[in-house]
């Protein structure tokens, strides 16, 4: 008798378990990116000031970065997330062929924000449940780093160069004697 109330007890309890495994597999929804979204980054891209503009049309490697952060911008969650390495693999190679006037503190923080916002969109882009929303945020946090560093670069572009600065102040002091 109690092997038979025993045996009871343990049918209930398994099948207990079994309902509740079943119950939560048919509650999470899977979510896929939408190919004909028309949701897009609602963030303006800056423009380079044209000093900036004519000191950088023969780099290559930034053109590349520009154009393809553009379409980026005008990009749907799918798109973002087919083409999360192409954009990992431009801001790369745009850190590697940076010129050495180009080379300062300054822009090189700017890139390594750009490069771990493209590292955290491609983090997002590996899940198998993939949110359109964080997707999207991931692709404006990104948009406002290549902004940054196009602020950076206007100011780098308007900034005196070391050896005019140097002449100026020898002009200047000369006057004064």
């Amino acid at each position: 008798m109690r092997i038979f109330l025993f045996l009871g007890i343990l049918l209930i309890f398994f099948g207990c378990q079994n309902e509740k495994k079943i119950k939560t597999q048919e509650t999470t929804p899977i979510i896929q990116l939408d190919s004909l979204s028309k949701e897009k980054a609602d963030l303006d891209l800056l423009k380079l000031s044209i000093e900036a503009e004519k000191s950088l049309e023969s780099f290559d490697d930034f053109q590349n970065l520009r154009s393809f952060v553009t379409t980026l911008r005008n990009a749907n969650p799918f798109f973002v997330n087919k083409h999360v390495d192409s954009i990992d693999l431009l801001v790369s190679t745009f850190k590697e062929n940076l010129s050495e006037d180009l080379n300062t503190n300054t822009i090189n923080s700017r890139i390594r924000v750009l490069s771990t916002e493209t590292g955290l969109l491609k983090l997002i882009a590996e899940k198998k449940k993939q949110d359109p929303k964080k997707v999207m945020e991931a692709n404006t946090r990104l948009i406002k780093a290549y902004n940054s560093l196009i602020i950076q670069l206007n100011e780098l572009s308007l900034a005196i160069p070391e050896n005019i600065e140097k002449e100026l102040l020898r002009e200047i002091d000369i006057q004064d004697n």
